[in-house]
């Protein structure tokens, strides 16, 4: 009995240490594309990356329309799973889309959406005995599948 108890703590603590701490912080970097329905957007340099430690993510950034137009904030809603992950990085699968206009919490429109993002990860370069930082790359496609949504398609590309 006194094995089988160790045993079961051993399984609990290691299944714990392999889980990933939540992050809820902004990223600072550069939005190197935003198109929506195929149009590019004025997009933010910076995005916040939350992630519940359990294989849900979000990347929230915004951009902006037409002059004079309300900036609108885009959250793809992610799911990580095992079978898309390798040495160079993730590939997440969207489940669905929240779009809300900037400081007005009660416009949010969650939609269902397909798609995928791939979340690139930095592999230090050597040069010499120097370890040269690389940039981690951030690429999504969003397909809205809601008939009622004024958007059908987002593409998104970032670096930080």
């Amino acid at each position: 009995m006194r094995m089988l108890l160790i045993a079961l703590a051993i399984i609990s603590f290691a299944g714990a240490a392999v889980a990933n701490p939540p992050i809820d912080e902004v990223q600072n970097g550069l939005c190197l594309e935003l198109k929506v329905d195929g149009v590019t957007k004025a997009c933010n340099n910076d995005m916040l990356l939350k992630d519940d430690g359990k294989g849900s993510l979000d990347f929230i950034t915004g951009f902006t329309g037409e002059r004079g137009a309300k900036k609108t904030v885009v959250d793809f809603e992610l799911t990580q799973t095992s079978d898309l992950e390798n040495s160079y990085g993730y590939a997440l699968r969207i489940r669905g889309i929240k779009l809300m206009t900037y400081d007005d919490n009660t416009s949010i429109s969650p939609y269902p959406a397909t798609g995928i993002c791939f979340m690139v990860k930095p592999n230090p370069v050597r040069a010499g005995n120097k370890n040269i930082r690389q940039d981690i790359v951030m690429m999504c496609t969003a397909n809205i599948s809601d008939s009622n949504a004024k958007i059908r398609k987002i593409d998104w590309k970032f670096v930080h």
